[in-house]
């Protein structure tokens, strides 16, 4: 189908663009200008008073069944998955799009591997070879690496050592391969960097230093800062994605349920302390660090999709401006991963587009207040998703999940038999 979207405000790279018109034909954007470029047949969007985006990219998810489908009703078009496992990546179907790393690599016995079935694990330098070649064997078009030893958590794993790290990065390279490494700790950071990765998954919870800023410079960052800040209850006493009337509008009632669930679940006191995780998302932008938009659902409180709009809103009040945040959910992203067709609206890219009211480069809230999401240059129904074969599995999916987790923490923290 041919449309073109009338009378808009275009967003690119954080700006906007002179021309008000948008073309889509076969899927593609085949012209930006004014009304002249509609053509005969074509459908005809009346886009006053609304902005439209690229499709959305989140830098940092996992795979569950049907999350493609979820994220596009929100207006999430692409989706970074940092670690799954085949039988996962290879049953969805995508309504959106995503790419994948399998399985991370990851020590005997480390994160995150009690929220997984058994999986191979790397023991050292002289298992990269094999370990990204059985990747690339499975599809992956990135390779995921842990480093974190729980230390700032309070824990103590097994963990990959710095030449493990080395080795790995060096054989993902060979294969032209984006490396991505999740650490937790400013000096965990700095370790990779050294290594020579190219993305770190999560900014660091402790304070950094100008020095480990300056370490760190050449490396991409998703900030991930949602994973704290709306995984456990805000002020209202429940989890802060319920507190989005907007997004909460769209969302079918399995996960509404769900998030209610997880709201009722034990927690600490006295939630965790993201202070310092925004100040270094701040300190690496200010020092030219691309900083990528990414949500880690579905962890607690997150949702494929809705969550990448909250998450929006924390790089903001980290203090980036509301059109950087746009870039680190669009262009940002595409760059670093190398997506020469997404997140941009250019003439022969790819139409996922999310067409919104008002004006998220002045106000990002707007992004959330969505009309239209076209993927590949087909329009999103939302209702399509909600009671279908693709939500009940991902329901049952996180079941097992959760189930699987729980007995892997009775195991390692034993309850005391009565006596």
């Amino acid at each position: 189908m041919a449309f073109t979207i009338l009378h808009t405000r275009l967003a690119d790279r954080g700006a906007a663009l002179p021309a008000d018109c948008l073309r889509v034909a076969n899927g593609r954007i085949t012209a930006i200008g004014g009304p002249e470029i509609a053509q005969p047949g074509d459908t005809l969007v009346d886009g006053s008073g609304t902005t439209l985006l690229p499709g959305l990219i989140d830098a940092h998810i996992h795979l569950a069944p049907g999350c493609t489908q979820l994220a596009a009703t929100y207006g999430v078009t692409m989706q970074l998955d940092l670690f799954s496992m085949p039988e996962v990546i290879h049953q969805e179907t995508p309504r959106s799009s995503f790419f994948t790393s399998s399985i991370g690599a990851t020590a005997p016995g480390g994160h995150p591997t009690i929220a997984f079935p058994p999986i191979p694990y790397v023991t050292g330098p002289d298992d990269a070879k094999r370990f990204v070649a059985d990747r690339v064997a499975e599809g992956a078009d990135h390779l995921k690496l842990i480093y974190d030893d729980g230390s700032g958590a309070g824990l103590n794993l097994p963990t990959l050592d710095p030449r493990t790290v080395q080795a790995l990065t060096d054989e993902a390279h060979t294969h032209g391969l984006t490396v991505v490494a999740h650490v937790s700790t400013a000096a965990a950071a700095v370790t990779v960097a050294e290594c020579g990765v190219d993305v770190l998954a999560h900014v660091p919870s402790d304070l950094m230093s100008p020095e480990d800023i300056e370490a760190v410079a050449d490396v991409a960052v998703i900030a991930t800062l949602s994973v704290l800040a709306d995984g456990f209850n805000g002020p209202s006493g429940h989890l802060p994605l319920l507190d989005e009337p907007e997004l909460m509008a769209r969302m079918p009632a399995r996960w509404q349920d769900l998030l209610d669930q997880q709201s009722r679940r034990w927690m600490p006191p006295v939630p965790p302390d993201s202070t310092a995780a925004r100040a270094n998302t701040l300190a690496l932008h200010r020092a030219g660090v691309r900083v990528l938009a990414g949500t880690d659902a579905p962890n607690p409180g997150l949702v494929f999709g809705a969550s990448l709009h909250r998450e929006l809103v924390r790089l903001v009040g980290a203090g980036l401006t509301p059109a950087e945040a746009v870039v680190a959910a669009t262009s940002a992203p595409a760059e670093v991963f190398g997506l020469a067709d997404r997140g941009r609206l250019t003439v022969g890219a790819r139409a996922d587009l999310l067409l919104v009211d008002g004006n998220p480069l002045a106000d990002i809230t707007a992004t959330q207040r969505i009309r239209h999401i076209w993927v590949g240059g087909e329009l999103v129904r939302p209702e399509d998703y909600a009671g279908s074969e693709q939500e009940l599995a991902a329901m049952r999916f996180l079941g097992e999940t959760t189930d699987r987790i729980l007995a892997a923490v009775k195991e390692m923290f034993p309850q005391p038999r009565p006596t």
